[in-house]
């Protein structure tokens, strides 16, 4: 069917029209035909070798912009998707010690959150699939289930079918990822993630200091309130300085544990200095994390705010040197400097919080695999780490086994290696600014343990690799240009 004069559209061919796109550089003319539909006609153009031997997700020539016919943006889509965006983030924050009863098996709140905003998001063409990842994803989730197989005949062991599902399940939605039009709600979401975290550091503040002051006594209002099934259990939510001392680490209430709301502090912290905050709001943050008598989220921030001065030292603003140096002394003038400083070599120490976290998942790991070789390609089977290896469940020490040992233990080595690229493909290809990709991959792989842990997975997502561009051009396009050219040349 002939196309009207000056109307930019090439003719159709093979029953499938193609809208323009202008070139990156001159801004004008058409570059290549981006393909409507999952399967191409032979007749259709297709990928050549050397744009493939070329790909990088950054050049605009591989990327997916118009997949689809892109909707005019109006405003009342905008509002929609920052209200959206806005409130997930709210439930994944506060609402991570609620789960919703389901028999046996309660289903966290956040992860209903997560899997209610891609279905919303998706009604408005808000969401959009990643390729990159969605191949990464099936090809892991391929060897775990292979792997979950054959640990059936290689180990003596249960094999826990709910540990497999729920790993799944948690990661799905990280193939989605907001459409181009989008992305530039990500200063706004970073800002009220930001503002969440205020109050959650001024309700840290008050409980701890109320506590010292002797005015008020730590009681934990959520479970006063909600029946017991309604909430996440086997975390340390009320936890004590010592069995002598019933003073109690901030939670701000609705923390599972104070050591996440000292991460979630943290990570407000990073994102206040990238995206340049009134110096007031970091020195909050920072005294909310004193008031968690956290290590962890010290160690987020250390470690982040070093790999600023490297790569963004314009981020950080005299202002926020002089807000950080008068929290230092505030904290410092307070009993909370004590005990902070007297954790600094836990990592040295058995049985301490940072040997447990940092140390013996690793060394009980290895020495687990060690003891069968089957273990190194196919793992000891879903939900074994807690069964087989020292743990608070056998009556040892309450090891945080992290992302890459659970999986290497649980589904093996060559899964370990496919999981974890598809994780740090996700986050590294997501958000418009530096560090907080690094800062977020420190917190889920080695702070948090959050493997199975949707509220971490869930903010994860939503802070960092939601925000990548979606991706046309995948592993399966590079294998079909190998294989054409290979029957090109077998023909000749």
């Amino acid at each position: 069917m002939s196309q009207p004069p000056g109307s930019g559209m090439p003719p159709q061919s093979g029953g499938m029209s193609y809208p323009p796109r202008r070139s990156p550089e001159t801004g004008s003319g058409l570059i290549r035909k981006v393909r409507q539909r999952w399967r191409r006609p032979k007749t259709s153009p297709q990928p050549t070798l050397d744009a493939l031997a070329a790909f990088d997700e950054r050049s605009e020539r591989l990327r997916l912009v118009d997949a689809m016919p892109v909707k005019k943006l109006s405003e009342a889509d905008r509002r929609y998707m920052l209200r959206l965006i806005k409130i997930t983030v709210l439930v994944c924050v506060v609402g991570q010690r609620i789960a919703l009863p389901l028999g046996g098996f309660p289903i966290s709140l956040p992860l209903v959150a997560t899997y209610a905003f891609v279905v919303l998001a998706r009604l408005r063409g808000g969401v959009r699939y990643n390729r990159v990842r969605s191949e990464l994803f099936i090809a892991s989730a391929a060897l775990i289930l292979l792997a979950t197989y054959l640990a059936g005949f290689t180990d003596n062991t249960s094999i826990s079918v709910n540990s497999v599902l729920l790993l799944l399940i948690i990661y799905i939605p990280w193939i989605f990822c907001i459409s181009t039009q989008f992305r530039e709600l990500f200063v706004p979401v970073a800002r009220f993630y930001t503002q969440i975290m205020l109050v959650a550091a001024t309700i840290g503040v008050f409980q701890l200091g109320s506590q010292y002051a002797g005015v008020w006594v730590y009681e934990d209002y959520l479970l006063k309130w909600l029946p017991e099934n309604f909430l996440v259990q086997d975390y340390n939510v009320s936890y004590q300085l010592a069995w002598n001392d019933p003073t109690t680490k901030a939670n701000a209430f609705v923390f599972l544990e104070p050591s996440f709301l000292c991460q979630y502090l943290a990570l407000a912290l990073v994102i206040a200095l990238l995206i340049r905050a009134p110096a007031w709001q970091p020195a909050l943050l920072g005294l909310g994390m004193a008031s968690t008598l956290s290590g962890t989220g010290i160690i987020l921030l250390v470690i982040s705010i070093g790999l600023m001065v490297i790569v963004a030292p314009n981020r950080i603003r005299p202002a926020y040197v002089l807000a950080g140096a008068v929290g230092l002394a505030i904290v410092f003038a307070t009993p909370a400097a004590t005990i902070l400083l007297d954790r600094r070599d836990e990592t040295s120490q058995q049985g301490s919080s940072g040997y447990i976290r940092f140390v013996q998942p690793y060394t009980e790991v290895a020495d687990g695999l060690g003891k069968e070789v089957t273990r190194l390609f196919v793992g000891a089977g879903p939900g074994s780490a807690d069964r087989l290896l020292t743990s608070f469940r056998s009556g040892g020490d309450a090891v945080v086994y992290t992302i890459a040992p659970k999986l290497a233990f649980e589904y093996g080595l060559v899964a370990m290696v496919v999981f974890v690229a598809f994780l740090m493909v996700s986050v590294y290809r997501g958000p418009p600014i530096p560090v907080l990709p690094t800062a977020m991959l420190i917190m889920i792989f080695f702070l948090s343990g959050s493997l199975l842990q949707p509220h971490t997975v869930a903010l994860a997502w939503l802070l960092t690799s939601v925000w990548g561009p979606p991706v046309t051009v995948g592993v399966s396009d590079a294998l079909a240009a190998v294989m054409r050219r290979d029957r090109d040349q077998a023909a000749v």
